[in-house]
């Protein structure tokens, strides 16, 4: 109908509704070109983003959850001590900032309003986020009445004179310090917790193949910073239960491989 309707018009007319076909055509599939182009840009981002994350959270999922647990075993030596008239040097309990790494959390949670981060992984992200500070503050407030520690000379009798106020000042932070301990431990385990819950977003965004790189980057980062391999096996054991023994096996000659090529070159 329109190509009959269009051969009936003058010459004139005609060429220039060609004309104007042509530019609406062109200008529609510029338009589809860039549309795509930054989809493709903005799904790049996203997996750098995506992946950032999981590295960072897995390192918090495999170590805080020992942490949290060392950390309460610790609370409850202190508490019989304390309960018992006695303090432990609690002097060279301290925490030399920055103690964790989440550059990428920070990274992720400024890309608010965005396709990069959906609510509700930015939702997650930011409770954690919280958490990770409260870990901070706690362990700033340890590392303070650490450095605070008053050691009594050995000709100070600790229950006379400056010897019993110097003991005093100890007992007293010892009081404020183990309790201190008590609230990183509980915050150790929520940032752990909330780790894990993140992850499984994320594995579930990257798909299985993509995870599994990612594990494999992670596991690499354990090998060659010295770990040993029984304990990297341990933990692999317990938080990637999906792999099996072959599959350890073969990312660690996989690792092995690339640090014997890298030395090589």
């Amino acid at each position: 109908m329109f190509i009959r309707k269009l051969f009936k018009i003058g010459d004139k007319a005609k060429w220039l509704t060609l004309e104007l076909l042509i530019v609406f055509i062109g200008v529609y599939l510029a338009f589809l070109f860039q549309s795509y182009a930054e989809g493709n840009k903005i799904d790049k981002e996203k997996e750098k983003v995506l992946v950032g994350l999981k590295l960072e959270l897995e390192e918090f999922r495999t170590t805080f959850e020992r942490f949290a647990d060392f950390q309460r075993g610790k609370v409850k030596e202190w508490d019989s001590l304390f309960q018992a008239g006695e303090i432990t040097a609690y002097y060279d309990w301290r925490y030399i900032e920055p103690q964790y790494n989440f550059m990428i959390i920070e990274y992720a949670l400024n890309q608010k309003g965005t396709d990069i981060v959906d609510f509700e992984l930015y939702s997650k992200l930011s409770e954690l986020y919280n958490e990770i500070k409260k870990l901070e503050h706690t362990e700033s407030l340890m590392t303070d009445l650490g450095m605070n520690y008053n050691i009594l000379p050995k000709d100070l009798d600790p229950k006379k004179g400056q010897g019993a106020v110097l003991a005093a000042e100890n007992r007293f932070h010892f009081y404020k310090f183990k309790n201190f301990a008590r609230d990183r431990a509980g915050v150790l385990g929520r940032v752990w917790s909330a780790s894990s819950n993140i992850i499984g977003l994320i594995n579930e965004e990257l798909g299985p193949e993509r995870s599994k790189e990612v594990d494999a980057r992670l596991l690499e980062r354990y090998v060659t910073g010295g770990i040993q391999i029984d304990f990297v096996k341990e933990i692999f054991d317990q938080y990637f239960p999906q792999y099996s023994d072959e599959d350890f096996d073969k990312m660690i000659e996989e690792i092995e491989l690339k640090a014997s090529t890298n030395r090589t070159q």
